[in-house]
């Protein structure tokens, strides 16, 4: 009787859904921190003066996680090609650029090329 009513029980109660693997824990990661990343965005946008430093922050916090969980997930299915070149990012950040491109702005003597521009 008492198996009889257990089967029942078991036959009327919703199935367990099975436990998500790896890649589909990671994706839903990967997810939540592609939502972290446009609420550090809208907080940057709507921060006070004095709270900037803050959410500049914030938001660099939240890409690198992204960055992470992202490398992470293309490790995870054999991708080992970068994503961009650091050579190409570099050369595409404004600040990086008028370092490491010697015809940017200033032109130097011969004797200030053995010092490096800071």
């Amino acid at each position: 009787m008492k198996t009889l009513v257990k089967k029942f029980l078991l036959s009327v109660s919703p199935p367990k859904r099975p436990q998500p693997n790896e890649t589909e824990c990671l994706i839903a990661e990967i997810e939540e921190a592609r939502g972290k990343i446009l609420y550090a965005w809208n907080r940057f946008d709507y921060a006070a003066p004095e709270y900037v430093e803050l959410a500049v922050l914030e938001l660099l916090l939240s890409e690198t996680h992204y960055s992470l969980l992202n490398k992470r997930y293309r490790i995870m299915l054999g991708i080992n090609t970068p994503l961009l070149s650091l050579d190409g990012h570099f050369q595409n950040h404004a600040f990086f650029g008028t370092i490491s491109d010697p015809s940017a702005s200033h032109s130097q003597s011969p004797d200030d090329q053995s010092e490096p521009r800071l």
